[in-house]
């Protein structure tokens, strides 16, 4: 914005002194249409929904993350919600419950499945016997029912319900429509992460990461997944992990050292690739979080909320033309959402400005997106997630 400023400022003194004592700054604000107080300028929802409003339902529970509007940045809103205790179903944490369409016992028709002991459900109505509850359904691949990460209402038996505080520090919110991890501290957003959430196809829907709210119950570690090796593994739901993007290990051909290449599922970084995990950057962002920091810092006792916004019946707007992004002119391959970034070498920090509606233009339009500070899409890269968004809530 200082540029912008500077910009203002010389076509004023150009234009006479006389003139310029009659435009006041309230003047200049309003001629160049600078955002209000508390307006991002960063790429948001084109209008924002509840997952209530989406599924045409409602309750009067507040703070509640079914009344919490997807995609909007409201730290003190989201706040609430990460720090509200959770209610979820008793059992293993690969144990899944099948949910039943009626509070009957002989009822064979099931609208969703549940995983127990870190999947946490909307309890709508709790009876002695049986309470109906709300949640994204986490059918995995054998599931004999076939509702695949969408929401649903159905009955279990209210001996299951088990309430669990959370961690007061530390929350976690994945948006799978920007497929960013925004890390919150003590009410504030702390730093963002790219991410890659599940990637179905129509011959793996059970690929699709549900949405809703779950609790980090174990750090198992690292996994093989094929020929990819997933490390830092932590469970939110049954098999659905939020590890480091996997990566191949490859044989050095001049040291003969074993190491890791993450090019092949880093580059997808920022967009659905997995098989339903929540893949994370291994790069320190500039306020130096990355998986890593992750795997060692969320606390395990009481457990890390995790919520997961959908993206059903959302579109996602441009970024403000004024948006400032950054790049090193020496030799600087990548664009970046910061003047320093741990990915550039402190003698080129900080970074040159300039804006987001510049970014088609040389010498900018041939630069990559910085897989550590987690700029902003380009317009074309926008237009195309918005056409892939063919979601629907049934």
């Amino acid at each position: 914005m200082k540029r912008l400023w500077a910009a203002l400022a010389a076509a004023v003194l150009l234009l006479g002194t006389s003139l310029a004592e009659d435009l006041s700054q309230a003047d200049l604000i309003e001629e160049i249409d600078l955002p209000e107080a508390g307006e991002t300028l960063l790429a948001t929802d084109v209008e924002y929904f509840t997952p209530n409003e989406i599924n045409g339902h409602s309750c009067d529970h507040l703070p509640c993350f079914w009344n919490l509007p997807m995609g909007q940045m409201d730290e003190e809103a989201i706040w609430k919600v990460l720090t509200q205790p959770v209610t979820v179903l008793k059992g293993a944490q690969r144990e899944q419950i099948r949910v039943r369409k009626d509070p009957d016992a002989s009822c064979e028709e099931f609208v969703g499945v549940v995983t127990c002991a870190s999947q946490c459900v909307h309890v709508l109505e709790r009876g002695e016997e049986w309470t109906q509850i709300e949640a994204y359904s986490s059918c995995e691949e054998d599931s004999t029912v076939k509702v695949w990460a969408l929401p649903f209402r159905g009955w279990v038996k209210t001996s299951l319900l088990e309430e669990k505080e959370v961690d007061q520090t530390y929350g976690l919110v994945i948006d799978k429509l920007q497929q960013r991890l925004y890390v919150f501290k003590e009410g504030k957003l702390l730093s963002t992460l790219l991410c890659s959430t599940g990637f179905p196809r129509a011959d793996t829907p059970f690929a699709e990461t549900p949405a809703g709210e779950f609790l980090i119950v174990s750090w198992t570690g690292g996994f093989w997944a094929g020929e990819l090796f997933c490390d830092m593994g932590m469970r939110i739901n049954s098999g659905i992990l939020i590890h480091e993007v996997p990566c191949l290990f490859e044989t050095n051909k001049t040291t003969g050292a074993e190491e890791r290449n993450y090019r092949r599922c880093e580059r997808y970084l920022g967009e659905k690739a997995s098989h339903g995990c929540i893949r994370v950057q291994r790069r320190s962002t500039p306020e130096g979080i990355s998986i890593s920091w992750l795997w060692k810092n969320l606390h395990k006792t009481p457990c890390t909320k995790v919520i997961i916004w959908d993206e059903i019946g959302r579109v996602l707007d441009y970024p403000n033309d004024n948006l400032e992004l950054y790049w090193n002119p020496n030799g600087g391959k990548m664009y970046h959402s910061q003047p320093t970034c741990s990915e550039v070498k402190d003698k080129f920090e900080p970074m040159t400005a300039f804006l987001y509606n510049e970014l088609e233009e040389k010498p900018y339009k041939n630069l990559t997106r910085c897989p550590a500070c987690a700029p902003q899409l380009r317009r074309s890269e926008i237009d195309t997630v918005n056409e892939k968004n063919n979601r629907e809530a049934k």
